[in-house]
């Protein structure tokens, strides 16, 4: 399942860019999802869902995904309490 793979890369983008950015917990992660990505928001959705559910850091998060018309998936923002 690619879907896997891809959200687990999102996942890990998200980690590093909060983790750099002195956050202690995501409250809200927003991305920009290509149209041409061969991947549906319902399974990023879903994914992201459970691989998040045991982490600390991104437990409580929510995904918010902004349709374009490209083939990119692309982390716009992620908002959180920083240390």
């Amino acid at each position: 399942m690619h879907e896997w793979g891809i959200t687990q890369d999102l996942v890990s983008e998200v980690k590093k860019q909060a983790l750099q950015n002195n956050m202690k917990k995501v409250s809200k992660v927003e991305i920009a999802l290509g149209k041409k990505a061969d991947l549906t928001q319902q399974a990023l959705e879903t994914c992201f869902q459970a691989l998040i559910k045991d982490d600390s850091l991104l437990k409580e998060s929510t995904l918010e995904i902004k349709n374009t018309e490209d083939h990119k998936i692309i982390v716009n923002t992620i908002q959180g309490e920083q240390d």
